[in-house]
């Protein structure tokens, strides 16, 4: 038990950053820095530098390694040295996007949250093992670990959808979605593998709880919504002054679903305190929700300043983390 605690941990972790990693992509529009999956300009380690992806004469090119040329993505056939002169029967034009811009700041961003991911899978792995090992003990942990497993290879799976198909419309969100349902998998796990009982509380307050729970996850799918609209302000104007006029009402009612989260903050905040319930985990939740409305704030009336985006996201699924462990480590008495 304590080795599959130790393995969901580490997944959560890892999970956290990977989401993190994502944000950061989205921010700097980093999302085809590497245009094909899963290697990077058909390398394993990708390209630092324009002349990486160019033609050159008498050069050695591996099958799959792909160049930029009149504005096109361009794949190798097969290993071969190139010539003094272009052969076009070398090459096959790449058609899964039209998208090839050379960017390497834009491409390693995206590379560090490929590997990110990549890291994620090995302790992912670990806690299948493990479980597996307790199947016939604890069947429900295996079966947790198993979801969480198949939902990392769909989450990857996904991603590639996302690059062959130039950041489809909704991808944000189902990327979102799947990655919120990895976090209660994981927590899931960690409170299963707990000895301690849980904590008796009144009807009132785990409905208080559940509904806390479901503003969260909605908020957060929301706000995928206002992020994807503004990718797609984004490509028209870069002034980032103006992105926050150009969207619809989805970032009013957005906006004002933070106000009844903050209320069921403060409910939970003083049931928590007034029946000595002592979890530690909805004071965490109230506290961020603060924290959440701040950075919210910044964006809203600082025009949308980068550091603040992964931040903002960050704090959101912890909140849902918090709130979902306050939710499964209560039960009424």
């Amino acid at each position: 038990m304590n080795a599959i605690r130790k393995a969901a941990i580490a997944s959560l972790v890892l999970i956290f950053l990977v989401i993190i990693a994502g944000s950061v992509v989205r921010t700097t529009g980093s999302g085809m820095g590497c245009p094909d999956w899963p290697k990077c300009y058909g390398h394993l380690i990708p390209p630092t530098n324009q002349e990486q992806v160019t033609w050159h004469t008498n050069t050695h090119f591996n099958k799959g390694q792909m160049i930029v040329k009149d504005d096109a993505l361009w794949s190798a056939k097969s290993n071969f040295t190139s010539a003094d002169s272009y052969d076009e029967l070398n090459w096959e034009k790449y058609t899964q996007h039209d998208y090839a811009i050379f960017n390497a700041k834009h491409t390693w961003i995206e590379y560090v949250n490929r590997l990110l991911g990549a890291a994620s899978g090995v302790p992912v792995l670990l806690l299948f093992v493990f479980s597996l090992l307790k199947i016939r003990s604890k069947p429900l942990l295996f079966l947790l670990s198993t979801g969480t497993l198949f939902m990392l290879g769909y989450e990857a799976w996904l991603g590639k959808l996302v690059v062959d198909g130039n950041l489809v419309p909704n991808a944000i969100s189902r990327h979102m979605f799947g990655s919120l349902l990895i976090v209660g998998l994981l927590v899931t796990i960690i409170s299963k593998t707990l000895e301690r009982k849980r904590i008796e509380v009144t009807k009132s307050f785990k409905i208080l709880v559940v509904i806390s729970f479901l503003l969260v996850t909605a908020q957060i799918l929301l706000g995928t919504q206002v992020r994807e609209q503004i990718d797609e302000i984004a490509i028209k104007t870069g002034e980032r002054g103006t992105w926050i006029s150009l969207l619809d009402m989805k970032i009013l009612i957005h906006r004002s679903f933070s106000i009844l989260i903050l209320l069921s903050g403060i409910w939970l905040f003083w049931r928590n305190w007034k029946d000595d319930y002592a979890l530690w985990s909805v004071g965490a939740f109230s506290s961020l929700i603060v924290l959440e409305i701040a950075v919210g704030v910044v964006l809203f009336y600082l025009d949308m300043p980068k550091i603040a985006q992964p931040v903002h996201l960050w704090i959101s699924t912890a909140m849902f983390s918090f709130v979902f462990w306050a939710m499964i480590r209560t039960k009424v008495n």
